[in-house]
């Protein structure tokens, strides 16, 4: 793959973003440098991390003797996910450029593939995505991971409702996306959630259907905890979190849908962030239960009220009881 392309080569960046991954991104490295496809210029940028890993880029980027461009960038204040990615323009050069994380590992050909697939669409697509080879922590392979897009088979209607569309571990995008939304502005955003609906809405997103990257799925920020030891605070304080994550979502793709033709999708997307914005009230406790019940009337929103306030309450009662009976089981 990659070697019948078209006499001007598509100019691709193959960007490796790092944060406090010393254990991991020795092997994305060996990723990168092990791309097939030429010229590409790879870019490793750290946000500013606090342990080994910028150490461990600087001495395998000093060692490279490849065919590749190689430039080390590192943040000298951390960015956070989205401050990152909105500075990914300023640091590549490419037409393509091909994301990947610090504790994922790419196969050699992915570069190549994507770029077969942008030169196939006439160069027009602005987002290509695929399945993944799940890896745990030390590295064994624990089957494969089909996106939510492509699995649940969603509409655009479908697309802008969820909160889980592409494995962003596995997306490349066009130069052109930024170009016509600009920066995410959000930064509780998830990026392939914005990134992702951003080419949909636009017509934008291809799939290609092979495995291109080993994921491991238990680290990174979407990792779930283990639910044996949760707590009834940290049970809420990860919820609160989601839905502050999801609120940042819906709020980005308002924005975004004022750059199309899909204005349509507006009314829905508004009322999911109302939904999740209420969830999020009520999670939090900050008002007074007439107060919230007299919103989510306002809204027609008083039966998933009703739902998310027994939910809480719930978990009130059945994390303590949980821990209480732990704790008693081993004196048994």
């Amino acid at each position: 793959m990659g070697d019948i392309l078209t006499v001007d080569r598509v100019r691709v960046t193959f960007f490796l973003m790092t944060y406090n991954q010393e254990r991991y991104v020795r092997g994305a490295i060996e990723g990168a440098f092990s791309q097939t496809y030429s010229p590409l210029e790879i870019v490793i940028s750290d946000d500013c991390s606090t342990d080994g890993t910028f150490a461990i880029i600087r001495e395998m980027c000093e060692q490279y003797d490849g065919l590749h461009t190689i430039v080390m960038n590192r943040n000298t204040e951390n960015l956070g996910l989205i401050g990152h990615i909105n500075i990914i323009p300023t640091l590549s050069s490419g037409e393509l450029i091909v994301y990947a994380a610090g504790d994922d590992i790419s196969l050699p050909h992915r570069t190549a593939a994507i770029v077969d697939r942008y030169i196939a669409s006439g160069r027009t697509v602005t987002s290509i995505h695929s399945p993944v080879y799940l890896i745990d922590i030390a590295g064994n392979r624990e089957g494969t991971k089909i996106p939510p897009v492509i699995s649940d088979g969603m509409s655009l209607k479908d697309m802008a409702l969820s909160t889980s569309l592409i494995i962003g571990a596995t997306h490349a995008f066009s130069r052109k996306l930024e170009n016509i939304f600009g920066g995410i502005r959000y930064n509780k955003c998830i990026e392939d959630l914005v990134m992702g609906f951003r080419s949909a809405v636009i017509g934008g997103l291809e799939y290609i259907p092979e495995p291109l990257v080993l994921y491991r799925y238990e680290s990174g920020i979407t990792a779930v905890p283990d639910s044996r030891n949760q707590t009834y605070q940290r049970k809420v304080k990860r919820e609160v979190s989601e839905l502050g994550m999801h609120l940042a979502v819906f709020s980005q793709r308002r924005e975004d849908l004022r750059h199309t033709d899909a204005a349509w999708l507006l009314p829905l997307v508004q009322s999911a962030r109302d939904k999740a914005l209420l969830k999020r009230k009520v999670l939090l406790r900050h008002y007074r239960f007439i107060k919230l019940m007299r919103y989510s009337m306002k809204r027609g929103m008083l039966p998933l009220f009703i739902k998310v306030w027994f939910r809480e309450l719930k978990w009130r009662i059945f994390f303590p009881v949980k821990g209480l009976i732990r704790n008693i089981a081993p004196q048994a």
